[in-house]
């Protein structure tokens, strides 16, 4: 198994040593792409792409392009300056949200022509927005996780490591659930948010890229050194459920709800792949070429895919009736479900 679960069950992690090629995970750079599915908008190099009710963001170097599909067809999107402070953008509950040093980027996707600003003292990096409203701040230079309510920090409490991403996932009936991830030891924590406490961190693989929420708790998670998907619960505490190989330098996932489909892109294959995950194992249902370097995916509620080219090759459009969906194998002795506590 090429992956490290330290436990099914969020086992801490501790130590800064780790085996050598183990995290610091990069993506690796693509081939010349061949005949990329769907359309593609021509788009400067995106570095980072989510999406909420609809409405996609995409962060270049210092823009931020807020807008529905049409209106990134007609290159009609609401455009935001960004400083060079800030850092990847999170989406949950209607609303992006950015680290920006000592500011808070936070724009509505029910209203993007401007954003709204949370001066903080904190060095923020990463930040993530609550269905309740709350806003929870991390850094990369810090081991500490900020939570904010009414504009007013209100808990700081320690957590594993620094912050690379952070992301609140909507949980059915509670609280959203909120993971933070750290590249160096290749690493997933939950946070007790609601208590202000770290809660159990477990290993990604040998190398985190991207990891992505769901609905009720799913989080998907990128092993980009390993090549594999790896499909998470945080319902309760963090688990790790689910692992499968998946094709060369996988970077970004992605839930597609209305196919119940976990996406994941590749950037040495220049491939998108779909896997089922209802029958316990991650079994490849779709697969389809895709710009070079494609460093992120989102879906969105028709099923429709945009994925992003970090070197310029544009934003690809995938509508559902641009790909096919295999009929389930049989066989499952390609992957490998975790048995839990």
């Amino acid at each position: 198994m090429a992956a490290t679960a330290l436990s099914a069950c969020g086992s801490d992690v501790t130590g800064d040593d780790l085996p050598e090629q183990m995290g610091n995970a990069t993506p690796a750079p693509s081939p010349a792409s061949s005949d990329p599915a769907g359309t593609v908008l021509p788009f400067d190099a995106i570095e980072d792409l989510d999406t909420t009710e609809g409405v996609i963001a995409v962060r270049t170097a210092n823009e931020l392009h807020v807008g529905t599909v049409e209106k990134l067809r007609e290159g009609t999107a609401d455009t935001l300056a960004l400083d060079e402070a800030c850092g990847d953008v999170s989406a949950n509950a209607g609303v992006f949200a950015l680290g920006c040093g000592n500011t808070i980027m936070l724009v509505r996707a029910a209203d993007s022509t401007q954003a709204e600003t949370l001066e903080v003292e904190e060095p923020v990096t990463a930040a993530t927005v609550t269905t309740g409203g709350e806003v929870l701040a991390g850094s990369d230079s810090e081991r500490k996780v900020w939570l904010y309510r009414d504009g007013q920090l209100a808990d700081t409490f320690s957590v594993a490591r620094e912050t690379d991403q952070l992301q609140a996932v909507p949980v059915d009936g509670q609280a959203d659930s909120v993971v933070r991830v750290n590249h160096f030891d290749t690493t997933i924590q939950d946070i007790d948010w609601g208590t202000g406490r770290q809660g159990g961190t477990l290993r990604v693989g040998l190398g985190v890229g991207k990891v992505a929420g769901g609905t009720d708790g799913l989080v998907l998670a990128a092993d980009a050194t390993g090549n594999q998907l790896l499909v998470y619960t945080t319902d309760d505490i963090i688990r790790l459920h689910q692992m499968a190989p998946v094709p060369e330098s996988p970077w970004d996932v992605a839930w597609d709800e209305d196919t119940q489909l976990a996406w994941i892109t590749s950037t040495a294959t220049n491939t998108a792949t779909g896997y089922d995950i209802s029958r316990g194992v991650p079994l490849k249902r779709s697969e389809f070429a895709t710009v070079a370097d494609a460093q992120s995916i989102v879906t969105l509620d028709d099923a429709t895919l945009l994925i992003a080219s970090a070197s310029g090759e544009g934003l690809q459009i995938i509508k559902s009736t641009d790909r096919e969906l295999a009929d389930l194998p049989a066989a499952t002795a390609s992957a490998t479900q975790v048995p839990q506590n």
